[in-house]
């Protein structure tokens, strides 16, 4: 496939693929009779491998080392330990943002439930702190999410 293609496919501009080839991270199988280079599915799963490990938050540099670390070492202890290393703190910063998402999420439920419990409140003013300390939604102060809380005071 052209670069073009391989760039559809693989979700990426061309001017990625580009600078990829610039950096020693992608090399095209060939090249047509016209003098374009052509890309085969290796090349296609290298890119994947690229954008994975660019969201798990590795500069090229580190895609790079990692991706040329067999060839150095030529697959030793030293490769294995060394992409133990980094798959660990990846693994590490992966699991700290889910726990903080599940936390995000959990007090926008509880925030939701509570503004959905305000649709049927006959107060004039919604959201208000004296008025709302009757209401059974907010009966449990423990059970107001801290951010929510801050916007009844």
């Amino acid at each position: 496939m052209q670069i073009g293609d391989l760039a559809k496919r693989a979700e990426v501009s061309v001017r990625a693929v580009r600078y990829y080839e610039e950096l020693g991270l992608l090399v095209p199988t060939g090249h047509s009779a016209g003098g374009f280079r052509l890309y085969g599915e290796d090349n296609l799963k290298r890119l994947k491998v690229i954008n994975f490990l660019k969201e798990l938050g590795l500069t090229l540099a580190e895609i790079s080392k990692i991706l040329l670390a067999k060839k150095q070492s030529g697959g030793g202890r030293e490769t294995v330990k060394y992409l133990q290393n980094v798959f660990k703190e990846k693994l590490s910063l992966v699991e700290a943002k889910v726990h903080s998402l599940t936390k995000m999420r959990d007090e926008l439920g509880d925030a939701l439930r509570i503004l959905d419990s305000c649709e049927c409140c006959d107060h004039e003013v919604l959201l208000d702190a004296i008025c709302c300390g009757d209401c059974s939604s907010l009966r449990s102060r423990e059970g107001v999410p801290s951010t929510f809380e801050v916007i009844l005071q």
